[in-house]
């Protein structure tokens, strides 16, 4: 395994063997601090995902309907998705202090941009010939956008959503690791200060599993149910 090779080869200070991490991990889950850390955490993520894909939804719906929308934020796309996140954080801290808004501003900013291109490329691969038809026979906006466009923009949207998650959660800890006295993030920083190798890589493993845990159980199960209404 390649893991315990690299163990064997450095310093358990630089890479702790999987033994160590998995007790690690053992005495962390018994504790109460584990599992508020765990806890807050998923709680930012949540609230910053759904901040997120909600106003990247709506920017991309109105961008990829009206040619002119686009045109105007197609400035700050670029921004959010060229700059460094730490920026952002350390912009945030200034703005809003240290906890929950800056965690949840940052991402959610950070999500934004992801979904606002998925749902534009899902408006752009809409079927020409649907939108002809409905043009014929004169179908207004709101049967336009319930039968035709949100079926099309669905897998697209939550295709994003996937690489949004996985996104979000590491904004989210390194938010938390540079400007929060909670969560995942802060519980990383406090092993870094201690030298405590086996509880960073069990966090690591901790976020993996969040990632993994938000994919297969919520959004594949949404996506397959999506694509059976297209």
């Amino acid at each position: 395994m390649i893991w315990q090779t690299l163990a064997w080869v450095f310093h358990e200070i630089v890479i702790a063997s999987p033994s160590q991490t998995f007790y690690s991990l053992g005495r962390m889950v018994q504790t109460s601090a584990f599992w508020k850390n765990v806890f807050i955490t998923v709680e930012r993520f949540g609230v910053s995902l759904f901040l997120g894909s909600l106003g990247g939804f709506a920017a991309g719906l109105a961008a990829g309907l009206n040619a002119g929308v686009r045109w105007l934020l197609e400035p700050l796309r670029w921004c959010l998705m060229t700059m460094p996140p730490v920026i952002l954080v350390v912009v945030g801290m200034i703005w809003f202090g240290m906890g929950n808004v800056q965690t949840i501003f940052v991402t959610a900013l950070l999500i934004m941009p992801i979904v606002y291109i998925n749902t534009i490329e899902g408006i752009e691969a809409v079927d020409t010939r649907l939108l002809e038809m409905g043009t014929v026979y004169r179908a207004h906006l709101r049967l336009f956008l319930e039968d035709i466009y949100l079926p099309g923009i669905g897998g697209h949207v939550l295709a994003g959503l996937t690489i949004a998650a996985g996104l979000g959660i590491r904004i989210v800890i390194l938010a938390e690791l540079l400007g929060a006295h909670s969560g995942i993030g802060h519980a990383f920083a406090l092993a870094r200060i201690n030298l405590d190798t086996p509880a960073l890589f069990a966090w690591v493993i901790v976020s993996l599993t969040m990632v993994g845990v938000i994919d297969l159980a919520i959004l594949q199960p949404v996506r397959k149910h999506l694509t059976k209404w297209k």
